[in-house]
């Protein structure tokens, strides 16, 4: 306070001069330091400037804690731990909202790692998997009465011997509007099914760009015997010679009749996963040993 005292001093000033008191003799000292060029007078400048910035300075602050005083007064005995707790805040407001969103992080990270966890010790107590089976295009299950999984249970009850049966339905218009076919590239390029499920669309959609495994060998051979020849569709890719058989039409089997399927048609290819190559001819055949 001494050298506030003394700045007051320098600029002829009491100490309770107001603000406008304290700009007129500055000014005045402006005014004068042009007039006179001496080192006396410029060194006598310079320390009245800096008492006008000591002066200013200190009421400013004044101002500003008043101000403070203030706004946290409304918090009676405890505006003095508001007032810290804000200057807190105001300070370490970066650091605190980084440190949030790092919580946040962590806990959501976590919450998947056990999510994944628990999802991976149910698939473990899993029986095997006996097929995977992709089915895109026009079809819809009933989720009013327990949707796909009642479909995976009558597709058991068709194969008593099998245990286990993974689908998934990519639904695609009959109509092959553009933004479905999307979506239905993006899985057939990440999925490798046992079987694909599919409707007529689908089938002249992808069969020609080699989308399908070829079944020809398998028409000639292990499914000859109940596969009748309107039952075997036929398409040509470029490397094909003539058109070969890349599916089959089960519609007309009464195991298809029996699945809470809506569809149109429902033709099997083969997928291009082969770990359960046999069951997946074996569902072929046993649907073909059923057809009306």
């Amino acid at each position: 306070m001494d050298e506030l005292k003394k700045a007051y001093e320098q600029l002829g000033l009491p100490e309770n001069a107001s603000r406008e008191e304290v700009e007129q003799a500055f000014d005045l000292v402006l005014r004068k330091s042009r007039s006179r060029k001496g080192v006396d007078e410029a060194d006598d400048y310079e320390r009245s400037l800096q008492s006008y910035k000591l002066i200013t300075e200190h009421e400013d602050q004044r101002k500003i804690e008043q101000m403070s005083q203030e706004r946290y007064a409304k918090w009676g005995k405890f505006a003095g731990t508001a007032e810290k707790i804000d200057d807190f805040f105001r300070i370490y407001r970066t650091r605190v909202i980084i440190g949030i969103i790092a919580i946040i992080v962590l806990i959501f990270g976590i919450n998947a790692f056990v999510d994944y966890r628990a999802e991976q010790k149910r698939i473990a107590a899993l029986p095997p998997l006996d097929l995977s089976v992709l089915i895109i295009g026009n079809f819809a299950v009933d989720e009013m009465n327990n949707g796909e999984e009642a479909l995976k249970q009558a597709i058991l009850a068709q194969f008593p011997e099998w245990n286990r049966v993974d689908l998934q339905i990519v639904y695609v218009p009959e109509q092959g509007e553009m933004v479905y076919r999307q979506k239905a590239m993006a899985v057939i390029a990440t999925e490798k099914p046992d079987l694909y499920i599919i409707d007529r669309s689908t089938f002249d959609w992808i069969s020609g760009g080699g989308g399908f495994k070829n079944l020809q060998e398998e028409s000639n051979s292990v499914l000859s015997s109940v596969l009748p020849d309107h039952a075997a569709l036929r398409a040509q890719a470029e490397e094909d010679p003539e058109p070969q058989v890349y599916a089959v039409d089960l519609t007309a089997s009464e195991l298809a009749d029996q699945l809470p399927l809506a569809k149109k048609e429902m033709i099997a290819a083969l997928g291009w996963n082969e770990e359960r190559y046999d069951n997946t001819l074996l569902f072929i055949k046993r649907y073909l040993e059923n057809m009306n």
